[in-house]
């Protein structure tokens, strides 16, 4: 859970050619199924030290 934006973050490399920006898609996290959109610039801060909102 990304506390300070309250939602939980995952990181995916995923082809252009499959998904663009803002499309939901299906991953699998710990055996679970989970909606998933994809988003344009990285959640976090250009350093790396805290996530943007």
């Amino acid at each position: 859970m990304a506390t300070t934006i309250g939602k939980s973050v995952a990181l995916a490399l995923v082809d252009d050619d499959f998904a663009g920006e803002e499309m939901a898609l299906c991953v699998h996290i710990v055996g679970v199924e989970r909606t998933a959109r994809v988003i344009a610039a990285s959640p976090y801060g250009p350093q790396g030290r805290a996530m943007r909102q």
